[in-house]
């Protein structure tokens, strides 16, 4: 009969080791097993990355425009609003949507080139008349809005006989401006001038001397249709007011 020992189970107290214990028996752990290095490296990583994302040393020195050709390039950069601030935190979104306020300008899109510098593409609005009150010419786009100051020989024109004269980002008539690309490509060259006031509304000057009033921008094609049947009277006149298209009158 081989006889064995009695058993030793070993049990614990049943209290935990105290807190200070504790901490130091993690440490002493993280230390054998290389991870305190690790994560000391990890947090200073974190401090210098944050230091160099927002210590301002990296602002905004270059900004780069691109698609104008109406817009002046400074005017662009300065409705930006991001000269000077930090590339890492400046909020393209938000340049991109200032710089579409421009008047000249439909849509921007921004992006930003490390260390310094941001790209704005724009595309602008399309200028399809002409305003010129006295010396002072404007591009006018469809809808009546003023994109800026300038001149094109190749776009049909309005000129303002009285009042003070638009600028960028101001807006003119657009029943006007449509009634006026419509004239001018109707009647071709026998249109000469066309002029505009609050008061008369247009008025065009045909070629051989003869004006045409129009009053508002509406009912044009009709207003067209009756100044076509007056041309082909018998009777002369040098002056036909079609207002009312359906009670127009002449002298």
């Amino acid at each position: 009969m081989t006889g064995r020992g009695p058993r030793t189970t070993a049990k614990g107290s049943g209290r935990r080791p105290p807190r200070k214990a504790r901490a130091r028996g993690y440490v002493r752990s993280v230390v054998v097993n290389g991870r305190l290095p690790a994560f000391l490296l990890s947090v200073g990583l974190s401090v210098l990355v944050f230091g160099f994302l927002f210590s301002g040393d990296f602002p905004v020195r270059v900004v780069v425009v691109e698609g104008n050709k109406v817009a002046y390039a400074d005017s662009i950069v300065e409705r930006s609003g991001a000269m000077g601030e930090s590339i890492f935190t400046l909020d393209t979104g938000a340049v991109a949507q200032r710089v579409a306020q421009h008047p000249a300008v439909a849509s921007a899109s921004v992006h930003a080139e490390l260390p310094d510098t941001i790209v704005v593409n724009v595309t602008e609005r399309i200028p399809v008349l002409v305003w010129q009150t006295g010396q002072d010419t404007v591009l006018v786009d469809e809808r009546g809005g003023v994109i800026a100051s300038g001149d094109d020989k190749s776009l049909p024109r309005v000129i303002q006989t009285s009042g003070t004269s638009p600028a960028a980002g101001d807006h003119v008539p657009s029943d006007i401006v449509q009634a006026a690309t419509y004239l001018w490509k109707q009647m071709g060259s026998s249109l000469t001038a066309l002029g505009y006031d609050s008061t008369t509304g247009l008025t065009a000057q045909l070629s051989g001397g003869r004006t045409v009033v129009l009053g508002s921008g509406d009912q044009i094609p009709l207003k067209m249709s009756v100044v076509s049947a007056a041309l082909k009277m018998s009777e002369t006149w040098s002056r036909l007011d079609v207002r009312q298209p359906d009670r127009p009158f002449y002298q």
